[in-house]
């Protein structure tokens, strides 16, 4: 397992997945210093909502392309088939990719915490919160990543379909109040769109929850806050690693 999780670090080593990552999160940070210098009001604040907001953009995506293709070319080149020719389980397999990933992830998202505590922590309880959310959501997206990289053949596919579920999961509050706004009718189509809604959000992930930027600013609202990211990462990060070894079983080889 240990042997797995160096592999991998060293092939996101080999891919410049660090440098480029890093190098595209302090692009965005300087554009967020651009527009947050047109601001009258509050401008430091409003760089460090917009460099937060994007950093986290491209800390999500760079992970779900890594890990995607990383798993696709692993079994394109028979690396798995190599794998589990030695003495270990598929399912231990899974594990050990997913914790290879998610130090993979977590030395990717200590830099990006450092960048916007040297940009000013006006909140600490804040700031602390909001890294150990966007942490934990850097973990789910692994794990989501691993998921749709085990079950869907091609490595493009896998990357649109999760990507697509991430956008689903960090909208749906938008999502849930337009349903019951008062623009939108009452015919009945409207009301099974409502609830239809009402259960996917129920059911997937709402990453909407994770790594708010107003609590860099202002801080939690409530406990709650933090509380409903770690029951999130506690429920789901199982279930999906559950779900990509029950996937994995199945596959001959």
């Amino acid at each position: 397992m240990l042997t797995n999780i160096r592999y991998i670090l060293i092939t996101a080593l080999r891919d410049w997945l660090f440098i480029g990552l890093l190098a595209s999160i302090l692009f965005a940070t300087a554009i967020s210093a651009t527009l947050g210098s047109t601001a009258f009001l509050e401008e430091r604040e409003m760089t460090i909502t917009f460099a937060a907001g994007s950093s986290r953009i491209i800390l999500m995506v760079g992970l779900i392309v890594f890990v995607c293709f990383h798993i696709r070319n692993a079994f394109d080149t028979k690396e798995i088939d190599v794998i589990l020719s030695r003495p270990i389980s598929r399912s231990n397999l899974v594990i050990a990719y997913w914790l290879g990933f998610a130090f993979v992830a977590l030395l990717l998202t200590l830099p990006v915490i450092a960048i916007i505590g040297l940009m000013g922590v006006n909140n600490w309880p804040g700031f602390i919160g909001w890294s150990v959310s966007l942490l934990l959501e850097t973990f789910i997206v692994v794990a989501l990543a691993l998921f749709s990289a085990f079950t869907l053949r091609s490595a493009v596919t896998s990357v649109i379909a999760c990507m697509g579920f991430y956008v689903l999961s960090r909208m749906m509050a938008f999502f849930v109040m337009t349903s019951q706004s008062g623009m939108v009718g009452g015919e009945m189509k409207y009301v099974f769109m409502r609830y239809g809604l009402k259960l996917i959000s129920s059911v997937v992930p709402r990453l909407d929850f994770f790594g708010k930027s107003q609590w860099l600013i202002y801080g939690f609202d409530s406990s709650q806050d933090w509380i409903v990211c770690v029951i999130q990462a506690a429920i789901f990060i199982p279930l999906l690693l559950l779900a990509s070894i029950a996937d994995f079983r199945r596959k001959q080889f």
